[in-house]
């Protein structure tokens, strides 16, 4: 942190920008890493002044009660200001509203921190690309027949923004920042010319993930409610479902956060294997609500196919409860011994590893101390310290530019 320390005693107030528009969504991944760092950016760099842009106008916000409290939280730091921008659009947004925010208020650096690039604009600039998992199954050229033609325009005119997002957008980013050595191997492999300006820092773990207080005796299986290809949802609930009936009456399936209908991939598989008997579905749940949830449950499943981090793995870990893995490669990077893992694909696997924690106590208690040891690692201040860093950095090479145009 020298650069910062040099920076820090200059007399010049820096302008950070950060698109912030996320901590108004429902707080589960992304939006949990971009509110944690608005409150702990301004913390640990108290000589800049912060511009948090957002649009409360975007149809999937959270619920305004709810998104409310965070913006009051950040209102309260001497060094923020919260800049709402209404788009109906995020291309409208990112590429043409936020470029006009950026210059009339002067912002020395823009931090865009959710897989996205504001392309229209020479203000410094770096991202956090989170994964490649949009970049990897763009398949611009795809015609939908069941679609209308009107319908595959606009979905072709979406992936054209996507590719240019990653293809130009990283290109012209000053750095590139991901979450996981595995993100950051994949970001690489798929454009070596980048190589150069992308790190990589872990998330920190959010207050309120510990142990419980007190002895609970645990019961149930937990797994969350997203059911894209990638989060593999299918094979979770056919690994409980191979459990015996006395273990799936012992702990019954809770799903949180659901929000697909009846053509779901979730609701399919659970009419096909007529489990739904012992299973109970939430839709979105606040954070206390979860970690309640996590606390009390004896297994997590979380074997997704692919992820860029691996956020629940490490909340879950945090709070003494073991989880069931894939063998995805992110996972096994940050849940190291302390999970029992399987290939995504092979159900029957996942079930074994599901069956001997909730009957082995021996191996039970080994997996809890080792995920709650493991996930202590995972800090915010840690997160917090080498994004400034990378901030200070460019701000200096910025300066340092100035002083010899």
């Amino acid at each position: 942190m020298d650069d910062g320390k040099k920076l820090i005693n200059t007399p010049v107030r820096h302008r950070i920008g950060l698109d912030a528009r996320f901590i108004l969504r429902p707080l589960r991944g992304m939006p949990q890493y971009v509110y944690m760092l608005c409150q702990c950016l301004p913390k640990m760099m108290p000589n800049v002044d912060f511009y948090f842009f957002i649009n409360r106008q975007f149809e999937y916000n959270d619920d305004a009660s709810q998104y409310q409290q965070r913006l009051n939280v950040l209102k309260k730091f001497s060094n923020v200001t919260l800049i709402n921008i209404d788009a109906d659009t995020e291309m409208l947004w990112e590429q043409w509203l936020l470029p006009k925010a950026l210059k009339h208020y002067s912002i020395d650096l823009l931090h865009m921190p959710g897989n996205r690039v504001c392309l229209l604009s020479r203000v410094k600039q770096i991202t956090t690309t989170h994964d490649l998992i949009e970049w990897h199954s763009l398949k611009i050229f795809h015609y939908y027949k069941e679609r209308s033609v009107k319908e595959n325009f606009y979905i072709f005119r979406m992936k054209i923004y996507m590719w240019a997002v990653y293809r130009l957008g990283l290109t012209i980013s000053d750095h590139i920042l991901t979450i996981s050595k595995y993100s950051e191997r994949d970001i690489t492999n798929t454009f070596p010319a980048f190589k150069s300006k992308v790190s990589h820092v872990y998330h920190g773990i959010p207050n309120g993930f510990t142990p419980p207080s007190t002895t609970l005796a645990k019961q149930g299986v937990l797994m969350l409610g997203g059911d894209s290809h990638q989060k593999n949802a299918e094979n979770m609930l056919k690994a409980w479902g191979q459990l015996s009936g006395e273990l799936k009456k012992r702990h019954p399936l809770t799903i949180l956060g659901f929000v697909g209908g009846e053509d779901s991939i979730i609701a399919k598989t659970i009419r096909t294997l007529d489990i739904g008997n012992d299973i109970v579905i939430k839709g979105w749940v606040t954070e206390d609500e979860l970690i309640q949830q996590m606390q009390t449950t004896k297994v997590f499943m979380f074997a997704s196919r692919e992820e860029g981090f691996g956020f629940p793995l490490v909340q879950s870990m945090a709070v003494g409860t073991p989880v069931v893995t894939s063998e995805a490669d992110v996972l096994k990077e940050i849940g190291q011994d302390a999970v029992c893992s399987a290939d995504a694909e092979d159900f029957i696997a996942l079930s074994a590893n599901l069956a001997a924690l909730l009957t082995d106590d021996a191996l039970y208690k080994q997996k809890v101390a080792k995920g709650i040891a493991l996930a202590s690692q995972f800090t915010w201040e840690n997160t917090t310290k080498h994004i400034a860093s990378t901030y200070f950095n460019l701000l200096n090479k910025k300066q340092d530019e100035g002083a010899h145009e």
